[in-house]
């Protein structure tokens, strides 16, 4: 069944088919939170996602994918988040600020060890402001288009266009700046889908060894 039969039985009442559909998504989910909170909060945001798209799946429009509509409920659990953390400090914008810190880039440098030119672009890719970050790794990561891009941000899709190519402008300065070596720099920027794909892929290893520990989801 696709998406779309899933969230009509679900709406009807049969568990089994939500429970298809969070075993669906859930590694999308999980990955999105990945490296940007620490792991205990990782779970959490993933799993208020899914207890959220249980509660507002009446809102759900059918001219956009269901995986778009959850990314967007995502960003919301992850923005509220970072926003509680701060208190009495400045807000957070996710249009200038990041969420890469300390924790983070232990996480990547972890998880990436050995391999410099992927972790290189994933920290630039950390430190960039959110919403370019998550509009990279949805489009690069997800594969979403421009039109699911604009359902998650609630934006038209011609300014999720111009968002995403705005973003990877800053994402290639960014490597300049980190990296020290300026021919490393370059291999970097020239091969950088290639870097994001297997970046995405050790994700999702570390992802299915920690679904398999804990016997499945």
């Amino acid at each position: 069944m696709d998406d779309f039969d899933l969230l009509d039985a679900w709406q009807q009442g049969d568990l089994k088919a939500g429970q298809t559909i969070v075993r669906r998504h859930y590694g999308s989910i999980f990955r999105f939170f990945f490296a940007k909170v620490d792991d205990p909060t990782c779970e959490d945001l993933t799993q208020t996602t899914f207890e959220t798209l249980c509660d507002r799946r009446g809102g759900f429009r059918r001219g956009s994918g269901l995986k778009a509509f959850i990314f967007g409920i995502a960003r919301n659990k992850l923005l509220a988040h970072l926003r509680a953390k701060r208190r009495h400090q400045a807000r957070f914008d996710p249009l200038l600020d990041s969420c890469c810190g300390p924790a983070q880039y232990q996480t990547l440098t972890s998880l990436l060890a050995g391999h410099r030119e992927q972790l290189l672009l994933a920290s630039a890719v950390a430190k960039l402001p959110l919403d370019d970050q998550v509009i990279i790794e949805l489009h690069d990561y997800e594969g979403l288009g421009r039109n699911e891009l604009a359902e998650v941000f609630d934006v038209p899709p011609g300014t999720a266009a111009s968002r995403l190519r705005r973003a990877r402008i800053r994402l290639v300065q960014m490597v300049d700046d980190l990296a020290q070596d300026p021919p490393f720099t370059a291999i970097a920027r020239d091969s950088l889908d290639t870097c994001m794909r297997h970046i995405r892929d050790r994700m999702d290893t570390c992802l299915r060894d920690r679904i398999d520990a804990r016997g499945g989801i």
